[in-house]
């Protein structure tokens, strides 16, 4: 009997806690809030993976990635149907009667149906393209004259080029893939940012935690001295300015406190809506303990950075505009020439089986010239316009290169000295804590005053703050030097976004 109370007690502890569960869960339901943990590592993956910013970078690069596959497609033969289904007219129409040598008008109605096939092979190499094409017409007359036709053009081949033109399809080719090139680099690039603004954002809610925390172990502190420090007023140990300032001290607490709950909520929140969660969730953070513990060398960081930096890219897409117009404007400033010749067959007859049959040659030439003879300097003044701006294409490629790499040096020697400063300030707050923790221990003695413990006090909650920020610092430091360069420099691999790994 004693075993299956035992029994049904638990049972009924387990049922007491479901029922425990479940309403607490519906209050948090009804409230809107639950609560979350959140290590570095996670924040930064949340950000990357649901935030809105990243899926806003994501919408631009898919944009280029099907512009790219357009241009892509555009290269290929291109096959149309061009057709005028139906067309009716009537009309009244001049006729010239050769017997009575006058002009009349007379009323004339029509119905035209017409339909082809085109395809065009553009050729990148030459600036021209090949064309093919085959046509069949249906004409309908009403009238003076009423009769049926029917026009074939059973097979046309032609091809049309601007022979002292601007090749339009060649510096498409140089520039179109380095469109994609530069819109993949982005996207990581952007990413990564959206990588260091978590970092920062993480931290932030950091320090307002911690100074929270600080804030109530603070008001439990001056509370206790408080009481402490009445005991010995009333034996004469300490003087009444002395009590005051103790009193005043709590009072500060309190205050202290409030404006720290409202500190770390503001950050609570921001990060929350950062990382795409839901109005209200409680943030409880996993400060990292460990370090990246690496040393990274300033001329390979610059090496990725030249490799993988999108202002690189950036910088060699204007330049190739740049030059694209002005060797536009250098052919436009001289004489013009264009052909377009083709030959095919082509019948017209009164039904559609003869209109197939023995058909005409139809072939076809036309040379287009033009010379500028006088324009007072217009296309001349547009190229010189043009080569100008290719000059600064090029400087401002040259100034990229020159202030990326400056950043890139900057940024490895922070890194490289920001981990001893987090081993520095470790070793601050340790010190900070056992003096504070002596100090409070002499002033129960009474072998110090107020001012040695508030000092000892304010030392142990700055290296706290500074802790944190020296890990804050560290991280961002690393983050901000993998954007730059766009490489893992634990995993030693270079950084692409999801979306790209598995296109590729």
């Amino acid at each position: 009997m004693i075993f299956m109370n035992v029994g049904k007690n638990k049972y009924l502890w387990v049922i007491l806690a479901l029922i425990m569960l479940l309403v607490n869960g519906q209050w948090l339901m009804v409230n809107g809030q639950h609560s979350v943990r959140l290590d570095l590592n996670r924040t930064i993956q949340l950000a990357t993976d649901s935030s809105y910013a990243v899926k806003k970078y994501q919408s631009v690069y898919d944009a280029s990635l099907f512009n790219y596959l357009s241009w892509q497609a555009s290269r290929k033969v291109q096959v149309s149907l061009e057709a005028v289904p139906l067309e009716y007219e009537r009309t009244m129409t001049r006729r010239y009667i050769s017997q009575d040598d006058v002009d009349v008008y007379r009323e004339q109605q029509m119905l035209y149906s017409q339909a082809g096939i085109q395809a065009t092979q553009p050729m990148e190499s030459w600036g021209g393209s090949f064309y093919g094409s085959t046509q069949l017409g249906y004409l309908r007359t009403f009238g003076a004259y009423n009769g049926t036709q029917f026009m074939t053009i059973p097979i046309s081949i032609g091809y049309k080029q601007d022979l002292l033109g601007f090749n339009a399809l060649k510096w498409n080719k140089k520039i179109e893939p380095v469109k994609l090139a530069l819109a993949e680099k982005m996207l990581a690039y952007n990413t990564e940012s959206t990588s260091l603004e978590a970092v920062s954002k993480f931290f932030a809610l950091a320090l307002a935690q911690d100074q929270l925390r600080m804030s109530e172990e603070y008001l439990a502190s001056c509370d206790t001295i408080y009481s402490i420090a009445e005991r010995r007023y009333r034996i004469a140990s300490i003087s009444k300015a002395e009590l005051s300032i103790l009193e005043l001290e709590k009072t500060n607490a309190h205050n202290t406190l409030a404006n720290a709950r409202i500190a770390r909520k503001k950050a609570m929140q921001e990060l929350a809506s950062f990382l795409g969660m839901e109005r209200g969730t409680e943030i409880e953070l996993i400060i990292p303990s460990t370090l990246a513990n690496i040393q990274i060398s300033a001329d390979d960081a610059i090496g990725y950075a030249r490799e993988n930096n999108p202002q690189y890219l950036s910088a060699q897409q204007q330049t190739l505009e740049a030059q694209r117009d002005a060797e536009r404007a250098r052919v436009e400033k001289n004489l013009s020439m264009s052909i377009d010749a083709s030959v095919g067959l082509n019948q017209v007859a009164d039904n559609f089986a003869d209109a197939y049959r023995r058909p005409y040659s139809q072939d076809m030439a036309t040379v287009r010239l033009s010379i500028p003879i006088k324009d007072w300097g217009k296309r001349k003044n547009a190229y010189q316009a043009a080569r100008s701006m290719v000059d600064a294409a090029e400087q401002s490629a040259l100034e990229t290169a020159r202030v990326t790499e400056l950043d890139v040096l900057t940024s490895v020697s922070e890194f490289n000295e920001r981990q001893a400063i987090v081993e520095t300030s470790r070793r601050a707050l340790t010190i900070a804590e056992d003096a504070y923790t002596a100090t409070l221990q002499r002033f129960i003695r009474a072998q110090a005053n107020v001012n040695d413990l508030s000092l000892a006090q304010t030392h142990w909650q700055t290296a706290r703050q500074n802790q944190i920020a020296s890990l804050q610092h560290y991280w961002m430091s690393y983050y901000h030097l993998r954007c730059i360069t766009l490489y893992d420099y634990q995993k030693h691999e270079v950084i692409r976004h999801a979306s790209q790994q598995a296109g590729r």
